[in-house]
């Protein structure tokens, strides 16, 4: 009898770490990749706003991939880093407009009390 209740004891803990490995895995922490010559800018900045961040993709003129993360909001770049305009080339357009996340240099100690603007793509 004592193993029917260990079984049963078992069963509930079994369940609840597979539903967790269930949501912490999947599609969720996928990022997607948007090649920006083959796409309008338009586009390219919705997919921001829906996604929140996107690799965004082009050659330069020397033929070298260039590549990095993109955000919707300054709010979503990590750590140290803040949110800076850039531009990337679109299929419709040279300088389509969009945020990335840029490394700040901490050159003393009131660095963490230094305005960092909002910034947030809209449509």
């Amino acid at each position: 009898m004592s193993t029917i209740l260990k079984f049963s004891t078992a069963l509930p803990v079994a369940a609840l770490l597979g539903v967790m490995l269930a949501a912490t895995s999947g599609p969720a922490n996928a990022i997607s990749r948007i090649e920006t010559t083959k796409t309008q800018c338009s586009a390219i900045r919705a997919a921001l706003i829906r996604e929140g961040a996107a690799i965004l993709r082009h050659t330069s003129k020397r033929g070298l991939p260039i590549y990095d993360r993109y955000v919707s909001s300054s709010r979503l770049c990590p750590g140290n880093t803040v949110g800076v305009w850039a531009t990337v080339p679109a299929r419709d357009t040279n300088a389509c407009r969009v945020i990335a996340c840029d490394a700040t240099p901490i050159d003393d100690d009131d660095d963490i009390f230094r305005f960092r603007p909002l910034l947030r793509i809209t449509q």
